[in-house]
């Protein structure tokens, strides 16, 4: 694997995890928008990459980046809303 299709892996995935935890959070009409995005980033990414491999990672990482969004947003909320007791 070169550094270029590393790269692009990175951020693909990492954009498709945002776009997929931004789903999960928004409410109706934005999260139709959200994944539509998600969903073309991913056929753009499939089309340019054909290679069995770097698919896979992409679908791995994507679901890493998903929900290692949802934990660092859950823990931000936790922190807002608890009272300080330090």
């Amino acid at each position: 694997m070169k550094f270029k299709d590393a790269l692009y892996l990175t951020l693909a995935s990492i954009g498709t995890g945002l776009l997929l935890g931004i789903f999960s959070i928004l409410k109706s009409p934005f999260n139709a928008i959200a994944s539509l995005i998600a969903v073309v980033l991913a056929i753009y990414y499939f089309r340019k990459n054909e290679r069995k491999g770097l698919r896979i990672g992409y679908v791995i990482f994507s679901i890493l980046y998903y929900l290692l969004f949802i934990f660092m947003l859950s823990v931000y909320q936790f922190y807002q809303l608890s009272p300080a007791s330090a």
